[in-house]
C-alpha cells in the first residue's frame, strides 16, 4: 500500500480521537461543575424553603425508542430576592417531579445563589464520581486513537 492509503487512515483516526476527546472535554466539564458546588458545601449554612417552579423536559433517544425525562428548577428566596437553580443532575423520567413540590435549599450567606439542594445531595456525588470516570475512560481512548494515527502516519511516510 502506498503512504497516503496511511496518511487518510491516520488522518481519519486522529478525527476520531479528537471526536471522543470532545466527549470527553464535555464530561469534565460536568464533573467541574457538579465539584465545584460540592467542594462549597461546607459554606452553605443557611437553609431556605424552595419549591419547583419550573419542570424542564429533555428529549431522549435511542435505536428503537424515544422518551422525554424531566428535571426541576427550584426557586427559592433570600433577603426577598428570588434565586433559581436548575437541577439538570437530578433528571427522572416524566411525571416523576409536580410543579410547587417543597424542598430544603442550603446556601451560603455570602452568595445567596450558590446553593445545594439537600434531596439531591447524593444524586449530585453520584454524578461527579461518575462523570470523572468516563472522563477518564474517553481520555484514555482519546490518546490511544491519536498515537495510533500519529504512528501510521509518521512510520508509513
Amino acid at each position: 500500500m502506498d503512504s497516503s492509503f496511511y496518511l487518510a487512515s491516520g488522518g481519519l483516526t486522529i478525527l476520531f480521537g479528537l471526536i471522543v476527546g470532545i466527549v470527553a472535554f464535555s464530561f469534565f466539564r460536568r464533573f467541574k461543575k457538579v465539584s465545584s458546588i460540592l467542594n462549597r458545601a461546607h459554606e452553605m449554612t443557611a437553609t431556605a424553603n424552595g419549591r419547583i417552579s419550573e419542570i424542564i423536559n429533555v428529549r431522549r433517544r435511542n435505536r428503537s425508542f424515544r422518551w422525554t425525562n424531566e428535571y426541576p428548577a427550584i426557586t427559592y428566596t433570600v433577603d426577598n430576592k428570588d434565586y433559581t437553580t436548575k437541577l439538570d443532575y437530578a433528571e427522572k423520567r416524566k411525571g416523576h417531579y409536580s410543579l410547587g413540590g417543597n424542598y430544603r435549599v442550603c446556601y451560603s450567606p455570602s452568595d445567596p445563589s450558590c446553593c445545594i439542594v439537600e434531596e439531591f445531595r447524593k444524586p449530585m456525588q453520584s454524578n461527579r464520581t461518575q462523570s470523572l470516570v468516563f472522563t477518564v475512560i474517553f481520555a484514555i481512548i482519546t490518546f490511544n486513537f491519536i498515537i495510533t494515527g500519529l504512528s501510521e502516519i509518521f512510520l508509513h511516510l
